[in-house]
């Protein structure tokens, strides 16, 4: 019994992560976060913000100094001194350059948050792509059914002698052609939960996912002002950040022009018993060189992530706005397209009970569940669409949109 236990834990505790589980899309959302190398690698990236913050509050390095000299006149006379200088900021350059780094290293994080998005968006569609293609799979699991048993009617008519072979040899193309296609389908679908598997960092691709395929309408009456992206996209708020780091970088370069002094301090110590102290303070004379040629880029540069702002509100608003014209577009066809399937069933099925009576040609039987099928997998395709406009959106606004107006 002892050796069963520890057999069975033994199984559990080297069964491959991933192996059988099934994923919910909040599930898939965590592991994603957690264990994306692309995101690993992004975050990674982040620490050389701290970086220049360290090197941005570093003090210059004193300068420690030792002369010696050696006078002879009939008598040898020697004189050495011992002294520290120091580099000091009165100008408050140090502290500029500080709050910039801070300010970039903010601008960075809500850069990275607005990639991270991005990249969820992609997880997600990749997620709804394996629910679409499961979804075709279905539905034509469904027609082949319908076309497995038309072939065995068929059959029993051909050996009655009520059908002709040549029937019998379209249904058996028509058929083995939708058996190709769920093949297709069937490889399509083992890849993407590959590319799942591996957005995940999964070892195995022995999992699934959940969830409802079906459009969930979002209520369009009432509009989305367009600030809302303006007001909650971390890339535009990071750019803001970049804005604000520019004019506190100006600020500091124009700073520049006032030089820094250096103050020494020290020992003296001659021949003879005489010693004494040292004090110097050396400054510069900006007389020539005042930085123009910092502060003139430090303008440019500011002027440069103003545009890059502005163009960043106008293209959020046109992105929001397009996103909502498609996703209205697609709620509208998914709508039209759910009235016909269910009109192209019921033909589908009369014309069925038609061919079996003799009253209707094979023909129009073969018309009718292919214009089923198509669309069955047009709808789908409208509803993975629909799906990956929305996931855009929320990227868009800057976050998960329920309704008009509405986000969480």
């Amino acid at each position: 019994m002892r050796l069963l236990i520890i057999t069975l834990f033994l199984f559990i505790v080297t069964s491959p992560a991933g192996a059988g589980m099934v994923l919910n899309m909040e599930d898939a959302e965590r592991l994603f976060i957690e264990n994306n190398l692309d995101i690993r690698s992004r975050k990674i990236e982040l620490q050389k913000s701290d970086a220049a913050i360290l090197d941005a509050k570093t003090l210059p390095n004193p300068s420690a100094r030792y002369s010696l000299e050696s006078l002879k006149n009939g008598v040898r006379e020697t004189e050495e001194k011992y002294s520290v200088s120091q580099e000091v900021d009165l100008a408050g350059r140090r502290g500029r350059r500080v709050e910039a780094a801070y300010k970039a290293r903010e601008a960075r994080n809500l850069l990275l948050a607005h990639e991270i998005s991005g990249l969820i968006v992609q997880m997600k569609q990749s997620y709804y792509k394996i629910l679409f293609l499961r979804e075709n799979e279905r539905a034509l699991s469904e027609i082949a059914g319908i076309y497995s048993d038309v072939q065995r009617k068929t059959e029993v008519r051909v050996s009655a002698g009520d059908a002709s072979e040549a029937d019998l040899m379209k249904l058996t193309g028509e058929k083995n052609r939708i058996v190709r296609g769920l093949d297709t389908l069937r490889t399509d679908l083992k890849s993407e939960k590959r590319r799942l598997a591996l957005l995940l960092d999964l070892q195995e691709t022995d999992f699934d996912v959940s969830g409802e395929f079906s459009a969930k309408p979002l209520d369009l009456r009432g509009g989305m002002p367009a600030e809302m992206g303006q007001q909650n996209r971390p890339d535009i708020m990071g750019q803001g950040k970049l804005v604000e780091a520019s004019e506190v970088s100006l600020s500091a370069s124009k700073k520049e022009a006032i030089p820094s002094i250096d103050l020494e301090g020290g020992y003296k110590k001659r021949t003879g018993g005489f010693n004494g102290f040292i004090f110097g303070i050396s400054i510069p004379l900006p007389l020539f060189n005042r930085n123009q040629g910092g502060i003139a880029q430090a303008e440019a540069e500011l002027a440069q992530e103003k545009v890059v702002y502005e163009a960043m509100k106008k293209t959020a608003a046109y992105e929001v706005n397009l996103l909502l014209e498609k996703i209205s577009s697609l709620q509208t066809r998914i709508v039209g397209l759910s009235g016909q399937i269910e009109t192209s069933k019921e033909l589908t099925k009369i014309a069925g009970i038609a061919y079996e009576e003799g009253e209707t040609g094979l023909l129009e039987l073969l018309d009718a569940a292919r214009s089923e099928k198509e669309l069955v997998v047009e709808k789908n395709t409208a509803v993975y669409d629909y799906w990956a406009a929305r996931f855009e959106l929320d990227k868009a606004v800057g976050a998960k949109v329920t309704s008009m107006g509405g986000t969480k």
